[in-house]
């Protein structure tokens, strides 16, 4: 398996690996550290074995966007060489950068999955100023191209199969969730609660199109004894607490970090419901079906989300809590107290725990394997 990222916090990648190590075969995941310094170039987890490429090139110079693409294409000559060395007789390449180093290591020869974990040419929108954007957007007819030439596609939801099945020319992709493993938890990171205090968490990182601001500005519409519990680490966190205290509730937020993904639900199961407000200003997160979702699931938190496709219809489809039609704080605020109010939560509380005997990693795994055992079925 190739995954553009150092392995530690995809716990995708990690659930597959372990889960084909489980059924019985030999897994290398070949993973790519551009901004980690202090990590093992070789590292062994759950009965598979990580190898990681750390390119030659000073981190702290080149944290910009070019900066992470240079260290890229640095890297590239070494992770094909990892790949070869793997002599696999399988190749799994997570999202496009890993289909793409998958054709540039000339391995086709071999089955190859492709692994999309979201619709990488769609996760801007339109009046993006990333630099990096239009450059990329030339690779988009060769994606298709590559998905066409593999063994089988795979991706994390239903509406993202939808998509992929449009724009890629493709048959049905193998939909395998991103379900918490309930047999993997570590122990929660305490969250600091005062008697008589309600608890609302989102979990993941603290990123662009999670309408994080938008909840912290919640704070003056809910009553004094609702905090606000941000569970993990990103870019915006240093701005929350401000923002938070500029509206008079910075005792009423809380900042959990670190956590890794086998300590977030039990971290989560903490609070009294869960907030999944993922934007859909690009297609990618419309369309995206979340880890954070499956966190709560795990977590047996009742829930309240936007109204994205896969993400309501899930929460609708087992009554897990309420969807927001409009990301204005007032409406989050208000959809906050319903789901806290005693008799409601405990009915979604409910209807959680029956969910999540579907909606974990058990049952996903299934498909995973099946996959991968009609794949080795057609080489012998």
């Amino acid at each position: 398996m190739f995954v553009h990222n150092s392995v530690r916090k995809d716990a995708r990648v990690q659930k597959e690996a372990a889960s084909l190590v489980r059924a019985g075969w030999r897994v290398i995941v070949v993973g790519l550290a551009l901004t980690e310094t202090d990590i093992p170039s070789v590292e062994s987890m759950d009965g598979y074995t990580i190898w990681r490429v750390i390119p030659p090139l000073p981190v702290g110079t080149t944290r910009s966007s070019w900066g992470k693409l240079l260290r890229l294409i640095v890297a590239i000559p070494l992770i094909i060489g990892r790949i070869r060395a793997t002599g696999a007789r399988v190749f799994h390449g997570n999202d496009f950068i890993g289909l793409l180093i998958m054709a540039l290591a000339g391995i086709w020869r071999r089955p190859v999955i492709y692994d999309a974990h979201e619709l990488f040419f769609d996760r801007w929108p339109a009046d993006s100023t990333y630099p990096l954007r239009r450059p990329l957007l030339m690779l988009r007819p060769l994606e298709g191209w590559l998905a066409r030439r593999a063994a089988a596609v795979m991706t994390v939801g239903d509406k993202l199969a939808d998509r992929l099945v449009e724009t890629l020319k493709i048959a049905r992709p193998v939909v395998v969730r991103n379900a918490v493993d309930l047999t993997k938890l570590g122990t929660a990171v305490p969250i600091e609660r005062r008697p008589g205090e309600r608890l609302v968490a989102h979990s993941g990182a603290l990123v662009q199109g999670r309408n994080l601001k938008e909840l912290i500005d919640c704070l003056p519409h809910l009553p004094d004894d609702i905090t606000l519990t941000l569970i993990g680490d990103g870019v915006l966190r240093p701005a929350l607490a401000p923002q938070a205290e500029a509206l008079g509730g910075r005792d009423r937020l809380r900042m959990v970090y670190p956590v890794t993904p086998t300590t977030i639900p039990p971290t989560l199961a903490q609070a009294d419901a869960a907030v999944v407000l993922i934007s859909s200003f690009a297609l990618n997160y419309h369309f995206s079906l979340p880890n954070k979702l499956f966190e709560a699931v795990a977590a047996g938190v009742p829930l309240v989300v936007s109204d994205i496709p896969e993400v309501a219809g899930l929460v609708r489809q087992y009554d897990m809590g309420i969807v927001v039609d409009s990301m204005e704080p007032k409406a989050i605020a208000a959809a906050i107290e319903q789901v806290l109010e005693p008799t409601v939560n405990a009915r979604y509380r409910a209807n959680v725990l029956k969910a999540r005997e579907v909606l974990n990693w058990a049952a996903e795994e299934q498909k995973l394997v099946a996959l991968y055992r009609q794949i080795f079925d057609g080489l012998l």
